[in-house]
Parts: structure tokens; C-alpha cells; sequence
């Protein structure tokens, strides 16, 4: 191979990383959807410039609410956030639950709320994650013990092939009691 080849090989593996790297860059400040730097240029919308403006228009300047449902009422919804703080945020026919109704939302369940001007744009129940290994199997309760050594109680209720106490496993589910994780999602890793 000549120099001269390697040098042009070279700089389109530079330019194809640089444009990658656009991608993800705008990948992050929209997770709720395709990169819309990329989108923008690929697609243009119908009738109302490129790419996507209305979900942009509508996410811009909004910001992330994290927390548990404290209530959930007709065009209100509270959320004791992290910190041990609570804001009141307005909802509409136009905000959305991910998965679901918003009338379905239950006290102490962890969200994820997208707020613009005081309104909640979207709301997502957060997902727990942990990896361990399972004891004291009981029916469908049985306690994961991670490697940090915390003791995780599991609901195993929505599983349809339940671990055996000594199996490594990472699971996914939801809290709703603050403690015990209702598992979804049950993945054997190897020992």
C-alpha cells in the first residue's frame, strides 16, 4: 500500500468518526428520539422545515424531573423528588405516560417526568437494574445479593422460570414500596 492510500484511508476514517461523533453528541440531547442533527439533515418534515421541529420545539428548554408519585389528580400531578422536595406539575390530554394512562400512576412508583413552563410533557417509570446473586428463594419472593453486598428483596411473581438460590442473574423491574424490586425481566449471567 502506497503512502498516498494510507493518508486517504486515513482521513476518511477521521471524517467518518467526526460525523459519528455528531450523531451521538445529538443523540444526547434528544434520548427520546432519533439524533436530530442527522434526522434534520436525512429527513426533512412535512411542510414545516427539516427535520423534526415539532418534538424539538416542544423539548427545548424543558428540563428532568426525578422522583416518587405523591398524587396523581385530574390535570395535577406531584412528585416528591430526590432531594426530598415536591413540585405540583400540570398535566393535559397531551402528556403522556410511556406504557400506559397517567390514571394508572400509583403513590411511592419512581418516574422520570419531562417539564416544560411548570407542565409534565412526558412521564416514564423508571426502571430498576441490579445484578447479583439469588438466596432464600421462597415461592415467588427471594432476596438478590449484589456485589456491593446490599440485600435486595425480589418479587419474582411476573417470572416465569424462577432462579435457584446460588444463581447469578440481572434483573429489571419496578419499586413501588421503596425496597422491593417487582422483577420484569430476569437474564441468567454466566458463572
Amino acid at each position: 500500500m502506497s503512502k498516498k492510500s494510507a493518508w486517504a484511508g486515513a482521513i476518511v476514517a477521521a471524517a467518518g468518526l467526526t460525523v459519528g461523533g455528531i450523531a451521538v453528541a445529538a443523540a444526547a440531547d434528544n434520548p427520546d428520539g432519533p439524533p436530530v442533527a442527522a434526522f434534520a439533515e436525512h429527513h426533512p418534515g412535512p411542510g414545516k422545515g427539516p427535520g423534526r421541529p415539532d418534538k424539538v420545539g416542544k423539548l427545548k428548554d424543558s428540563t428532568l424531573v426525578v422522583g416518587r408519585v405523591k398524587a396523581v389528580e385530574t390535570g395535577k400531578l406531584t412528585i416528591t423528588k430526590d432531594d426530598g422536595s415536591e413540585v405540583s406539575l400540570s398535566t393535559d390530554g397531551n402528556t403522556k405516560l410511556r406504557g400506559g394512562d397517567l390514571a394508572g400512576l400509583k403513590t411511592d412508583q419512581r418516574v422520570t417526568v419531562r417539564v416544560k413552563d411548570g407542565k409534565a410533557l412526558t412521564v416514564a417509570l423508571a426502571k430498576a437494574h441490579a445484578q447479583g446473586t439469588i438466596k432464600d428463594v421462597n415461592g415467588n419472593n427471594a432476596t438478590l445479593i449484589q456485589v456491593d453486598g446490599l440485600q435486595t428483596p425480589l418479587d419474582l411473581s411476573a417470572v416465569s422460570e424462577k432462579p435457584k438460590n446460588g444463581d447469578l442473574v440481572a434483573v429489571t423491574g419496578s419499586v413501588s414500596d421503596g425496597k422491593t424490586v417487582k422483577v420484569d425481566q430476569l437474564r441468567q449471567l454466566p458463572k
